[in-house]
């Protein structure tokens, strides 16, 4: 849940001001403004009027909410309906509570940042309270003490340091690994069907892998948006058949709302919103199985009922200090690195790397966070299970595989994480009591193909991330030995690009292989620190951070006074330069000599620096 300072950049395509500006200027003499929620606005009016500045990012959602966005907004229910479903049946969370609270924080996220950021289950919790059937209490407490640390380390920027420590070679292969778990538990759902048995089989999922093959498949270059998944030849069909991908409505179509079949269904060639297409599919295979089951073992609530299930329910009541110590060392403990690496720093680097036009002028061009920064990520998922857990909600976090999940099937924009977040709503409040019965009967084909096709978009981004990363550094590497020129000793000596991508790779490798075979993150990022320092240069790069850092600190202390700059003597004293004239040593020239007044409090002197 976005509750976390910081600006989010609008589309580039259309930046609109609060005044209606369409170049996001504001009006005359007010202040400099900023971005919030995705909107340019001059601060102070953001300030004096938010429900205009909420009205004005609705109208944006309601724009930007075209059939790749729905499509899109489905592509992280494999990872949810499954933990959620299995959880909810334990009674380890009440569904309608979980929902709500997740589709909440889903609205929340979506009118804060620009981007598909998704709301999913913690999975190293989920897991442990499957495994050893806990009670909601003590699921609460582990959701409760792991927001609070993550917002901890959110507040005081600790993130920033677990990010310097963490290299880029790394977070690409937490990314391969995480990516390749998701994809093998997808497939390895379809693997327990029959072949043909019963509707819910592995030809159902063939059928279904087949025509997401197809159907996203990359534009060509020159054909589209960057990363839109499109038929091949898709431009090239445009051209003839005219129309506009990213709008309700083709060229020929008079109505904005989707109210006619030619704007629901796709053209021939443009982009096809395969999430609604397997959700259809499985929506259609739900029914037949709850219209047709004798239902004599008791495994649906039948018949389906309106209402009647509580979306707000107070979870910490009866907590006790077992379930706090359970929830901390058997939840929160295992829990924090996977969140740190996978739903901080990975997803913010995902974000960098698939919305490169959203990306921040403000930030520094090195860093990896430019589109959504990873202080206001922790605080975010810290806030999220703090306020909501103790209320029913389940622990929840962000995802880079959701995220990867959801662009995968056409999400761009905040507005498909809206438009998921109302449906959670909607069917919490409507449909609680019977929402289990409803997600159980969804085929497990049909979510297996989902949780493949959200790995294997997070492990190929991993990849090209592993490659532009190297690519940038070889780039870095070969303009500083240019600059420093023939000065000797000063910078290693030069590697080529080859060598540069085999060790990353390596390192990326290696961390990818422990996540698989552990099936635990923080094991993987270790290993992963471990080969970067042994194999890669792990120990140069240390060393040439921490004098960085070091020379940063020295500048930063000299412009407050604190620490002097050479030659300036602080607290009125004599000069560092007088004190070693005296003692014999040859003095600098006259025009380097600083003496600072002793009733003035700025540096005084011909080269003396004003703080």
């Amino acid at each position: 849940m976005a509750f976390a300072a910081g600006d989010a950049r609008s589309d580039a395509e259309a930046p609109t001001s609060i005044d209606g500006d369409s170049d996001g200027a504001g009006r005359a003499g007010t202040c400099t403004g900023g971005t919030c929620c995705g909107i340019d606005v001059p601060a102070c009016d953001a300030a004096r009027n938010p429900i205009t500045l909420f009205v004005k990012r609705t109208m944006m959602i309601y724009s930007q909410l075209t059939r790749s966005e729905i499509s899109g907004s489905l592509g992280d229910l494999g990872t949810l309906i499954p933990l959620l479903v299995a959880l909810a049946r334990q009674r380890s969370v009440l569904l309608a509570p979980a929902l709500f609270f997740a589709g909440i924080s889903n609205i929340i996220t979506g009118y804060k940042w620009d981007v598909p950021m998704c709301v999913q289950p913690m999975k190293s919790i989920a897991a442990v309270a499957l495994a050893e059937s806990w009670n909601r209490e003590s699921v609460a407490a582990a959701g409760i003490t792991t927001g609070g640390l993550i917002f901890v380390i959110g507040v005081t920027n600790l993130i920033e340091l677990i990010n310097v420590i963490v290299p880029s070679n790394v977070v690409s292969g937490i990314q391969i690994g995480v990516g390749f778990r998701l994809a093998s538990k997808g497939i390895l759902w379809v693997a327990e069907l029959p072949w043909l048995t019963q509707p819910d089989c592995i030809l159902l999922a063939a059928i279904c892998s087949a025509m997401c093959l197809y159907w996203l498949r990359e534009m060509p270059a020159g054909g589209g948006d960057d990363g839109s998944p499109s038929a091949v030849g898709g431009s090239r069909r445009r051209a003839r058949h005219g129309g506009d991908e990213g709008t309700w409505r083709g060229s020929n179509c008079a109505f904005t709302p989707p109210v006619c079949l030619s704007c629901v269904l796709p053209r021939l060639g443009h982009p096809h919103p395969v999430g609604i297409y397997l959700f259809l599919i499985g929506a259609a295979f739900a029914a037949v199985e709850l219209a047709t089951a004798d239902n004599s073992d008791g495994r649906y609530d039948l018949p389906l009922r309106l209402f009647g299930a509580p979306v707000a329910v107070w979870s910490i009541g009866a907590v006790t200090a077992a379930d706090w110590r359970l929830g901390f060392f058997d939840g929160s403990v295992p829990q924090i690195p996977l969140t740190t690496l996978n739903s901080v720093i990975s997803v913010c680097a995902l974000a960098h790397n698939l919305y490169p036009e959203k990306r921040r002028p403000n930030r520094s061009p090195d860093t990896n966070d430019s589109v959504i920064t990873r202080r206001e990520t922790s605080i975010s998922v810290g806030l999220m299970n703090l306020i909501f857990c103790p209320f029913g909600s389940m622990p929840n976090c962000h995802g880079a595989g959701g995220l990867a999940g959801q662009h995968r099937l056409g999400a761009r924009h905040g507005a498909s994480v809206v438009f998921l977040g109302i449906c959670k709503v909607l069917l919490s409040v409507f449909f609680g009591a019977s929402a289990l019965t409803l997600l159980d009967a969804v085929p497990a084909s049909v979510l297996g193909v989902m949780l493949a096709i959200a790995g294997q978009e997070l492990a190929t981004t991993g990849f090209t991330l592993l490659v532009a990363s190297v690519e940038r550094e070889h780039e870095e590497a070969a303009a500083a030995e240019a600059e420093a020129g023939s000065v000797e000793g000063r910078h290693r000596p030069p590697i080529t690009k080859k060598l540069m991508l085999r060790r990353s790779s390596v390192v990326a490798t290696v961390t990818a292989m422990v996540t698989v075979a552990t099936g635990k993150t923080s094991y993987g990022a270790l290993s992963g620190l471990i080969a970067h320092l042994i194999y890669g240069d792990g120990f140069t790069d240390f060393a040439e951070w921490t004098v960085q850092q070091w020379a940063k600190r020295r500048r930063r202390r000299s412009r407050m006074g604190t620490f002097p700059p050479d030659g300036i003597a602080p607290n009125g004293g004599e000069s560092v330069v007088e004190h070693g004239a005296l003692c014999g040593a040859r003095s600098p020239p006259e025009d380097t000599v600083h003496n600072r007044s002793s009733s003035s409090d700025s540096w005084n002197g011909s080269g003396g620096e004003s703080p």
